[in-house]
């Protein structure tokens, strides 16, 4: 199965990590993730020099030249204009915006999109990143010290990151012995073992190498952090993000099985550890800034997004319908210490607004206790 990208399956309204910690006033958080995101490409491009990790390899410019434009971005402009394409402008500079653009021709979006941006071409670099149109398997995982925890779905990877995937979700756990698995899907799993074999790195060498140029950490061999990787129509896989700082905004899950409950409770994935009690008010998209929530209660939504966020800083908990442990917004709710389970596929369905609930958000589990 493959999915074609496009605005249908992604939000709006999910921001990036550096948006997300900006808008909770956590500006050292922010410009931090700013840092660490805009590096990324060298980042991969170390790791695809040192010990052959693939990514979507991108050429580098300095913006001017695509003002001007120079020889070198002619050639390509002659040579691959009809391919598809992702430019992304990654500021120079502090506290300027990262702009993107995909799914264009490469002549396209330099024409229609790159020279209509007013920007300082001084203070940019253009990576020009190849791009498919569809993706067979889309992957989010933590490299930690105790285990190696993520997600696999089908199609793309916004719908992990976003929390909103419209395909089924497996979520596995590996502690270096054996391997957990939410439902078993042997395709899904034999991909996230590719994936993650790009990441092992036995040589002790290649290790200092990469402790030296990257200040790299290991965990019985593999590469230490967060990462997203995608497969491609053709099944080439390809690492698209190693991020160093997002791991210790995520805590490693006991495991990724549903636990059994009753009629009146739910079950999904803990995001963010505790326990609270309250009453459930469910707030759905069309009554978001409408609906009245009273300080304490129980967030009962489909998924949280940043228009959620006044009532994600005053609830007692956070329960939805979709979302994973590691996308962004359960991030937040970690970083904002609320108690969160998600992926219940129901709480909307279960709940009602009123009820009194109590959510063990260390088992994953939510359960009314009066109506």
């Amino acid at each position: 199965m493959t999915e074609k990208k496009g605005k249908s399956v992604m939000s709006e309204h999910q921001p990036s990590m550096t948006e997300w910690f900006a808008e909770i006033g956590e500006i050292q958080e922010s410009n931090s993730f700013r840092d660490e995101d805009n590096a990324k490409a060298d980042r991969l491009e170390v790791l695809y020099q040192t010990v052959g990790v693939p990514y979507e390899r991108p050429e580098k410019f300095a913006a001017r030249d695509l003002v001007i434009p120079s020889p070198a971005f002619q050639k390509v402009l002659k040579e691959r204009g009809n391919e598809l394409c992702a430019i992304r402008l990654v500021p120079t500079r502090p506290n300027l915006p990262k702009l993107r653009n995909r799914g264009m021709t490469i002549q396209n979006c330099y024409e229609q999109w790159f020279l209509k941006q007013q920007i300082d071409p001084d203070a940019y670099v253009a990576y020009v990143c190849p791009h498919s149109e569809t993706l067979l398997w889309s992957a989010i995982f933590v490299i930690g010290e105790q285990a190696i925890f993520g997600e696999i779905v089908s199609g793309l990877h916004a719908q992990l990151t976003h929390g909103d995937a419209r395909s089924t979700v497996v979520r596995f756990r590996f502690d270096y012995h054996s391997w957990e698995w939410s439902t078993r899907n042997p395709e899904a799993e034999r991909q996230v073992q590719r994936m993650i074999a790009l990441l092992h790195v036995p040589d002790k060498g290649n290790q200092n190498a990469l402790r030296s140029s990257l200040n790299a950490s290991f965990a019985h061999d593999y590469l230490r952090g967060y990462f997203e990787s995608t497969v491609w129509p053709d099944g080439t896989v390809y690492i698209i993000d190693y991020n160093r700082l997002l791991p210790r905004y995520i805590s490693t899950p006991t495991s990724v099985v549903p636990r059994s409950t009753g009629s009146s409770g739910i079950s999904g994935i803990a995001a963010t550890a505790g326990r609270a009690r309250g009453p459930v008010v469910i707030v759905r998209e069309k009554d978001i800034g409408i609906v009245a929530f009273p300080p304490g209660s129980v967030l009962v939504c489909e998924n949280t997004d940043v228009r959620y966020l006044p009532y994600m800083k005053v609830a007692s908990a956070i329960v939805t319908d979709r979302g994973g442990i590691l996308s962004h917004a359960a991030i937040i709710a970690r970083e904002l210490k609320k108690p969160c389970v998600v992926g219940t596929g129901r709480a909307t369905q279960i709940f009602r607004s009123g009820d009194i609930v109590d959510v063990d958000a260390v088992r994953g589990v939510a359960e009314r206790i009066l109506s």
